[in-house]
């Protein structure tokens, strides 16, 4: 499982950078952001494949997961070019440690189930 999320997440970094370099309206600093976005959600989900927590839990987790990384790669196409002011970055920002919030507790939680 572990192999697909990096073979799929490596698919989805090489597209994001063919449009970053081919689309003139796609911003550089939104284009990075969302390689950056995509290259931590990667390693959330690649760490999630290998840990030892229950099946119910990484199901959930995945799921999770999944649709807070879709809703952030979203979000970073559609913010400002700078970081200054930018809600949609502070988002971007609180979903990220919502995430890991959300693996460490599972983690944590899964050592008493």
């Amino acid at each position: 499982m572990k192999k697909v999320f990096i073979f799929s997440g490596l698919l989805l970094l090489i597209l994001n950078s063919l449009l970053g370099l081919i689309l003139s309206r796609y911003e550089p600093f939104n284009w990075i952001i969302n390689d950056i976005i995509i290259l931590i959600n990667v390693a959330f989900l690649g760490y999630l494949a290998t840990s030892r927590i229950k099946d119910a839990f990484k199901f959930g987790l995945t799921l999770l997961l999944f649709v807070a990384g879709l809703a952030e790669f979203l979000l970073g196409l559609f913010m400002e070019s700078y970081l200054t002011d930018n809600f949609l970055f502070i988002l971007i920002c609180t979903a990220l440690i919502i995430q890991l919030g959300s693996l460490v507790l599972v983690r944590w939680v899964d050592n008493f189930a």
